[in-house]
């Protein structure tokens, strides 16, 4: 999860510099050429003026190295008609892409601006709002993606136009003195410099600033007083990284990623692990024990298998058991586990959340492997950071963020499970697709029929895609251990935590989740976020992969005789800390932060869930006695 910067970017600035060198070197006197022409023709700023404007406005939408742009027409209208003509079409660019986030119209920008960076700069709009746009103005592709974010966000324009206007003043006079003064000691090879140089400054200012905003976040000041006092402030960073494998018959004496894995931590050691397996995966594989008995033998250079199995209960009713996390901290004692030894998890997403926990609290913190046998696990629980236990009737309410060492998914291990498991974790591919990828949610579309029947293939193809969207998040998110008050992958969430508590868990988490994202998208709907029609769409592919999106438990009613459905709001905020952030959608593909739900909203969008259902239960009836 960690970068080292100076090799991060070694690359990406070599090539920068090639780019600079490498034209002068081949094409040198034919640039020379070109330019001393374009120069000596005489034609008049009011032919390049509105040529350099109409350039830049485009560049929201094309690829136009806009950097060169600006900097040519300081070369060609001078310093103040360069700087003019630059700042008029950087301002005109910015109401060009503002109009189309407040439109809705991002289909057309993100095959130029890409998906990626269009949602990095709407979840940076939302948290830092006009800061994050004059931050990106001097970066290529990030300019053109803060303003498109924020007209998705609605940054009021006013403010949106004042500021980018005086942040464009400056860049259009930095690129128009450039260009001027190189064309004054005839260096077109400055001029290309320049035009490079600006970005790639301003790109390394922007990640200074943001680094700065950061750590002051998260390392408040010292008062003088206290310096004065003898106290000091200490700051450090840690950076993470751990694999997530794509394989099959993990336990095989051939296939060596468990040992692998192992002698990342020393390899001329023998190292001890213990392991933890779900009671529903133990049973579906009697022989668990014996093949990591044969495993460990095979590579007994590098492993020991530390004790007899241990075996506990699958499901989100051992996370409401002290006693089940009472047992693993008692075996961990018994078999001696200390901080080098390794805990080896098999199970669903309940399974790792407990046994991880009780690893991050063991010792301060065991090494922890994760095999996730579910889809659900292996798409998404079994993949991230967090562990936990539920209490008080909520869910994770007690827990840790702790990374794994490693995940290893092995697809053989999704063969055994029953149809409601193998279904459950479809909810969260749509959930990501939905939030951060609307050509993998047309996949999902197109394929739902294969998926629907857990065809191998597709059920693979939307594993590994689910499961990178989620890593890219955690690494490229900004916020791995949830420090802020937004968590995107948590759509359709609030309501599903709280419908997991009220149906005693009866409902499996991603039932839950299909529901709550359902919910969530014709609340968008109705809140004016998301275009009519886009919720039907989402309920019908739900729909189509198993799920029913209504409960009874969503009628059922608060001491109070408010919904208690609603009462989930409330605790997702205290599970965020301070204010609430919910995480809705503008489109497919791309989600918007809000920070209050009305209860009427959600009153209607749960009639609209019950009405689809009655409908849709009529027809199922209706087919069945007309066959």
């Amino acid at each position: 999860m960690g970068y080292s910067l100076s090799i991060r970017w070694l690359f990406p600035i070599s090539m920068l510099f090639a780019l600079i060198i490498v034209p002068f070197l081949l094409f040198g006197s034919q640039i020379d050429e070109w330019f001393g022409a374009l120069l000596a023709s005489g034609a008049s700023p009011l032919v390049f003026a509105p040529v350099i404007v109409g350039l830049l406005v485009l560049d929201v939408v094309l690829p136009i190295p806009s950097s060169i742009v600006n900097t040519a027409a300081g070369s060609l209208l001078g310093f103040v008609g360069g700087a003019v003509a630059c700042w008029a079409g950087m301002c005109a660019s910015c109401a060009f892409g503002y109009w189309i986030g407040m439109t809705g119209g991002v289909r057309a920008a993100r095959r130029f601006v890409g998906e990626i960076e269009l949602n990095k700069a709407v979840n940076l709009a939302q948290s830092l709002g006009t800061e994050a746009i004059v931050l990106s103005r001097a970066v290529p592709v990030l300019a053109e993606a803060s303003v498109i974010a924020a007209g998705v966000v609605r940054v009021p324009f006013a403010r949106f136009f004042l500021v980018t206007g005086l942040a464009n003043l400056g860049i259009a006079c930095a690129y128009a003195a450039i260009g001027a003064y190189a064309i004054s000691v005839h260096s077109f090879l400055l001029a290309f410099a320049g035009a490079i140089g600006v970005p790639v400054a301003g790109l390394l200012i922007r990640r200074a600033l943001l680094a700065g905003r950061s750590r002051s976040k998260s390392e408040p000041a010292v008062p003088a007083a206290a310096m004065a006092e003898g106290s000091r402030s200490v700051a450090f960073s840690s950076a993470y990284d751990y694999r997530v494998h794509f394989t099959q018959a993990s336990l095989d004496v051939t296939n060596d990623i468990l040992a692998r894995t192992a002698a990342r931590f020393g390899p001329d050691k023998r190292h001890r692990i213990v392991v933890v397996a779900d009671s529903n995966f133990a049973r579906c594989w009697p022989d668990l024990e014996e093949r990591l008995q044969r495993y460990a033998a095979h590579h007994k250079s590098r492993l020991e298998i530390a004790g007899p199995l241990i075996v506990i209960r699958g499901g989100e009713p051992c996370k409401e058991d002290p006693a089940t996390l009472d047992l693993l901290y008692e075996s961990f004692r018994r078999y001696r586990i200390d901080r080098h030894a390794f805990i080896a998890v098999f199970g669903g997403g309940a399974v790792l959340d407990l046994a991880g926990y009780a690893a991050a609290t063991t010792h301060r913190g065991i090494r922890l492997i994760r095999f996730p046998t579910t889809v659900l696990a292996q798409n998404d629980a079994g993949i991230g950071v967090k562990n936990g236990v539920n209490k008080f009737s909520i869910k994770n309410f007690i827990g840790s963020f702790q990374p794994p060492v490693a995940v290893i998914n092995d697809s053989d291990f999704l063969t055994t499970l029953d149809i409601r498991d193998r279904r459950a974790g479809l909810a969260e591919a749509v959930k990501v697709a939905l939030i951060r990828d609307s050509t993998f949610f047309a996949e999902l579309e197109a394929h739902a029929a294969e998926l629907a029947r857990f065809e191998p293939m597709p059920t693979r193809r939307m594993i590994e895609r689910c499961a990178e969207l989620h890593l890219r998040q955690i690494t490229g998110g900004g916020d791995p251990f949830e420090t802020g008050s937004a968590r995107p992958l948590d759509f359709g969430h609030w309501a599903a935590h709280k419908l997991e508590a009220l149906t005693k868990f009866d409902l499996r988490h991603g039932e839950a989740v299909a529901i709550g994202i359902a919910l969530d998208t014709r609340y968008s709907v109705l809140a004016g976020y998301l275009a009519e029609g886009v919720d039907v769409r989402v309920a019908t592919l739900l729909e189509a992969l198993g799920f029913r999106l209504y409960h009874q438990a969503l009628r059922a009613k608060a001491h109070d005789g408010g919904l208690a459905i609603l009462a989930g709001v409330e605790e997702f905020r205290e599970h965020l800390g301070g204010d609430l952030t919910v995480t809705l959608l503008r489109e497919v593909g791309i989600g918007i932060e809000v920070h209050r739900i009305e209860e009427e909203l959600v009153a209607a969008s749960l009639e609209w869930l019950a009405d689809r259902d009655s409908a849709r239960r009529a027809a199922i009836r209706d087919a069945v006695l007309e066959n």
